[in-house]
């Protein structure tokens, strides 16, 4: 009887300890389990965020585009109606406005980036959608600039100093890629609470909003200037109707007396 005691016991033990086994396995895959829950859902929460991504840009380039053949259209009306004659196509006064304030950021822009395309490329990822994307779209008439502002060479100024502070804070340009990183949110405060507005002469709090485009993006606009249309539709509108009707506002704008004056003072 008492071996069969002894059986049982170390039977029972046994079962113990394989219960337990079972149990200690079945834990770790349960938390392997919810490992791999948490990663799909991680997963989920990127596909469902880069899909919001998607969809605004997407919107936003259809209303691009919808805007860019309205102006298309009304050029073509207009340039119709003038039957009989082999001028130049008739500018609407929102290419007019548009062409004048490229002109004059332009103008800003050519004297405080010389020698430094890398701040161009960087400032124009914060201007894109801050300025050039509104005055495109023209719901908002702030933004338009008729002639060249009296502070327009302050900016210059302060810009080229601002140029010279970046050079001495990163060993790299700023097209380096961890350098972008690092300074893109610094230029774009330095044009929103700095440069736009003394040119605007009142700070825009849309500004805050405004995401800047990305390197990728903009060596794609710098290398690729057959893809602009398609990727840059609202700064490819701008700066060619800026092209078209240079001649015509380069003076009413006050933009070649400033250039002159501004050349004039360079080193």
């Amino acid at each position: 009887m008492m071996d069969n005691l002894v059986f049982a016991t170390n039977s029972m033990r046994s079962s113990v300890s394989s219960l337990k086994k079972k149990l200690s396995n079945l834990k770790i895959q349960v938390e392997m389990f919810d490992a791999e829950i948490e990663k799909i859902e991680t997963k989920f929460d990127k596909v469902i965020t880069e899909s919001e991504i998607y969809k605004a840009k997407l919107g936003r380039e259809m209303t691009r585009e919808v805007r860019r053949l309205e102006l298309e259209l009304t050029r073509l009306r207009k340039a119709t109606a003038v039957s009989g004659q082999e001028d130049k196509p008739v500018i609407t006064n929102e290419e007019l406005h548009i062409a004048k304030t490229i002109c004059i950021l332009e103008a800003v822009l050519r004297p405080m980036c010389e020698g430094a395309d890398d701040f161009r490329l960087i400032t124009q990822a914060f201007l894109f959608p801050a300025v050039v994307e509104r005055i495109v779209e023209g719901s908002e008439e702030a933004y338009f600039m008729e002639e060249v502002p009296a502070s327009a060479s302050l900016v210059v100024k302060r810009g080229k100093e601002y140029v010279g502070w970046l050079r001495e804070t990163y060993d790299t340009h700023l097209t380096d890629l961890d350098t972008w990183e690092k300074a893109s949110g610094l230029v774009c405060d330095w044009w929103k609470n700095d440069a736009l507005p003394l040119l605007y002469g009142s700070r825009d709090e849309q500004w805050d909003l405004d995401i800047p485009l990305t390197l990728q993006e903009m060596l794609i606009w710098r290398d690729s200037p057959a893809d602009r249309p398609l990727h840059f539709s609202a700064a490819f509108d701008a700066y060619d109707i800026y092209r078209r009707n240079k001649d015509e506002v380069y003076e009413v704008t006050g933009t070649r007396d400033f250039e002159l004056k501004t050349f004039s003072f360079l080193p």
